[in-house]
């Protein structure tokens, strides 16, 4: 009769093949995850504070001195710098994204040097744009928003005071250039 023989235990496995004892209390990995968390999450709240600490130093040193410079001795004056800082601003953020899109999150320790060139220049470009907010907001101060109710506005919105509107266009007009050429890429790519 098969069933007749008592079922055995089965042996312990091996020392090499038991689970490792952490040392310390049973929920210490779960707190160890969390104090990750919480410093990352400060991390990225100084960066950010940073980057708006940044933008009011910027305002202040590049803003109005800037603006004026430009209306001097820029080709095409005041106008001519907007257009061209409305152009700029969109394909500086293409080629940030462009970069970070390039990158291989999952296996970026096959080609480090590849990795740290792409998410260098992605870091490089998205801080070129701190200016170009730091600009495209001063262009636009009244002086009744930012700095209070009393405050005169921008030497730029006093003597240009439509300059935004050249930015802007200059800014849709990259826009729709760069999503026309990243069309007839994508296009090229799926055609064989």
């Amino acid at each position: 009769m098969a069933g007749s023989t008592k079922p055995r235990r089965r042996k312990a496995s091996a020392p090499a093949l038991r689970y490792e004892r952490r040392s310390g209390k049973p929920g210490s990995a779960g707190k160890a995850e969390k104090k990750g968390e919480w410093a990352f999450g400060c991390l990225m709240f100084l960066g950010f504070a940073a980057i708006i600490v940044l933008l009011a130093v910027l305002d202040r040193l590049w803003g109005d001195g800037t603006w004026q410079w430009a209306a001097e001795s820029w080709p095409g004056g005041a106008y001519g710098f907007a257009a061209c800082v409305g152009v700029v601003g969109p394909c500086v953020l293409a080629l940030s994204l462009f970069c970070l899109s390039r990158m291989r999150w999952r296996s970026w320790r096959e080609h480090p040097g590849r990795t740290m060139l792409s998410t260098g220049a992605a870091i490089v470009c998205l801080a070129a744009l701190v200016p170009y907010v730091a600009l495209v907001s001063n262009a636009q101060d009244t002086g009744k928003w930012g700095r209070g109710r009393d405050t005169p506005p921008s030497w730029v919105f006093r003597n240009f005071p439509w300059l935004w509107s050249v930015g802007l266009l200059g800014t849709v007009a990259a826009m729709a250039a760069l999503a026309g050429a990243l069309v007839m890429y994508n296009r090229r790519q799926r055609t064989p």
